[in-house]
């Protein structure tokens, strides 16, 4: 029952996906103990240096607000 209920339901997601691909569980240990990417404070250097470059070029634009008027 459970089977036939799975081929009905999932049939028309599955219709729509191309790939299939089996991955086997990694163990948690793995993913955990090993941190190569970049630290919290990096990023959020980076975005504060986004945030100021977009804040420099938008200085001169009028928020929607205002130049649509509040709703």
């Amino acid at each position: 029952m459970v089977k036939s209920y799975q081929k009905k339901n999932i049939r028309p997601l599955m219709d729509r996906i191309d790939i299939h691909v089996e991955v086997p569980a990694s163990p948690f240990d793995k993913l955990s103990s090993q941190r190569t990417g970049r630290s919290s404070a990096a990023v959020r250097d980076r975005v504060e240096a986004a945030r100021a470059v977009q804040r420099d070029r938008f200085k001169d634009t009028p928020p929607n607000q205002r130049r649509y008027g509040a709703r």
